[in-house]
């Protein structure tokens, strides 16, 4: 068993090479022809169809999505809001949120590489390190 299976594989490396000592002993062009790849590059809209808007389709929630990330505004693109130059317990920084809590990110001080995480609730204004207020509200139904 084991000298069939060496044999065959002696014979396929002959083969192999007997095939390839005649491809480059052939003309020039019947070389290029079995080296060159035979992909596509790019498909043409009449052979395949073509590929529906999916504006066309959508509805909806979905269709307003769409419509606002091409208008630039992607609600899963984060959102930077600047603080206000002064922020007091009366008058804090407004986040709009969609649930009751949310985590923001102060950056302290301008030049600053560090971010102040901090989890903020609806109702109750909280104050950062820096001293800012900051405030979570209800965010527009619609913004969803």
């Amino acid at each position: 068993m084991l000298c069939t299976i060496c044999f065959q594989s002696k014979m396929a490396q002959l083969c192999a090479r007997k095939i390839i000592t005649n491809l480059a002993r052939s003309p020039p062009g019947v070389a290029a022809l079995f080296s060159r790849r035979t992909f596509a590059t790019e498909a043409n809209p009449e052979d395949y169809g073509y590929y529906p808007d999916p504006l066309e389709a959508a509805t909806g929630r979905e269709k307003k999505m769409l419509l606002a990330r091409l208008a630039g505004d992607d609600r899963y693109e984060p959102k930077v809001y600047y603080r206000a130059e002064v922020s007091s317990r009366e008058k804090p920084n407004l986040v709009p949120s969609h649930f009751d809590e949310r985590i923001i990110g102060c950056m302290c001080e301008p030049d600053s590489g560090h971010v102040n995480f901090m989890m903020i609730r609806k109702g109750s204004p909280k104050r950062c390190e820096c001293g800012h207020w900051f405030k979570a509200i209800d965010a527009d139904p619609e913004s969803v």
